[in-house]
């Protein structure tokens, strides 16, 4: 009884492409595929993580635009200027300043659209924790009709110091 011959396992077994050895532009082809295929699966997870960490670090955030409006918008009858009433209530940590740059337009002038009607800023210096503070703005220069005033950028600036803890405190 014969049996058939079996393999030589020196040879390491068999060739991954019969008859044909793996090039070297197959193996540059297979490990930069890879490693493409690694850095994408990598970018996504990291986005995914990045996107999850940003919300909860700002979910409670708040914007000093937030505590900032404009609670009327009229036409002086002297002076035909734009007058804004602004209100500012301080909802921030601790006190500091707050800088409104108000814009004014005139909706009865331009052509088909409201023309600008000057710039203003209000500047409301050490505003208490929970304090509210009314300010009136008049705008730099006459207007036709009525016009049309509105917060444009809304800055705040903390007084208050900062607090330090000493090193040999527990």
């Amino acid at each position: 009884m014969r049996y058939p011959p079996y393999p030589k396992t020196s040879e390491g077994g068999p060739p991954l492409f019969p008859g044909r050895r793996m090039g070297g532009m197959t193996v540059v082809l297979i490990t930069v595929g890879g490693l493409i295929a690694l850095a994408a699966v990598g970018g996504l997870v990291g986005l995914i993580v990045f996107a999850h960490a940003y919300g909860e670090v700002h979910a409670d955030m708040r914007y000093p635009y937030d505590d900032v409006t404009v609670i009327s918008c009229r036409m002086d009858e002297e002076t035909r200027r734009p007058v804004a009433g602004v209100r500012i209530t301080s909802e921030a940590a601790r006190r500091g300043t707050y800088t409104v740059h108000l814009v004014f337009r005139d909706r009865a002038a331009g052509t088909g659209k409201d023309a600008a009607a000057g710039k203003r800023t209000l500047v409301v210096e050490d505003l208490a924790v929970g304090a509210t503070v009314s300010e009136r703005v008049v705008g730099p220069t006459t207007v036709l009709g009525p016009p049309e005033c509105k917060a444009e950028d809304v800055t705040f600036q903390s007084t208050a110091g900062a607090t330090t803890v000493s090193p040999s405190s527990p």
